[in-house]
């Protein structure tokens, strides 16, 4: 009787374990930044605080920017809700920055996107590829799954 019992439980764990594998997620995701691919970080250590509306401005006033550590500050234009070409840009050190005045360039969208990257790269250099930006140093830092990143409306 032990023996049917055991063959039994083997059994079981066998036909489990093949029906999970059948229901693994693929080993890639569809496009390199599905998930979280930047650094994360906690929103006591990371924040990006500006005005939602600053239509009319040749540049960006941003607030008050909390940094874990050494950071960009990364304007981008916004391309049906995700980043476009960067049109801004600003070094900040680790901690507390206010009154961040980022200015920016060429032709603007009616809104855009702001991030705060890492400086995880040469110190001092804006080190992030939009051809590969999973793979680049200056990442972007992540909150409870989410880009560090706003929408602002300057149009």
């Amino acid at each position: 009787m032990n023996r049917t019992l055991i063959r039994a439980a083997l059994t079981i764990v066998a036909i489990g374990t093949i029906a999970l594998a059948g229901c693994a997620p693929a080993g890639e995701a569809e496009h390199p930044t599905d998930g979280v691919w930047g650094y994360v970080t906690s929103a006591d250590s990371a924040a990006l605080e500006l005005a939602a509306d600053q239509t009319g401005a040749t540049g960006l006033v941003v607030d008050r920017v909390l940094a874990p550590g050494d950071a960009w500050v990364v304007v981008h234009l916004d391309d049906d809700g995700a980043p476009g070409m960067r049109v801004g840009l600003a070094s900040v050190a680790k901690g507390e920055t206010t009154d961040l005045r980022i200015e920016l360039e060429g032709d603007l969208t009616d809104s855009l996107i702001v991030a705060l990257h890492a400086d995880r790269g040469t110190p001092g250099e804006f080190d992030f590829d939009m051809e590969s930006p999973a793979t680049s140093p200056d990442r972007p830092y992540f909150i409870d799954g989410a880009e560090l990143a706003t929408v602002v409306n300057v149009r």
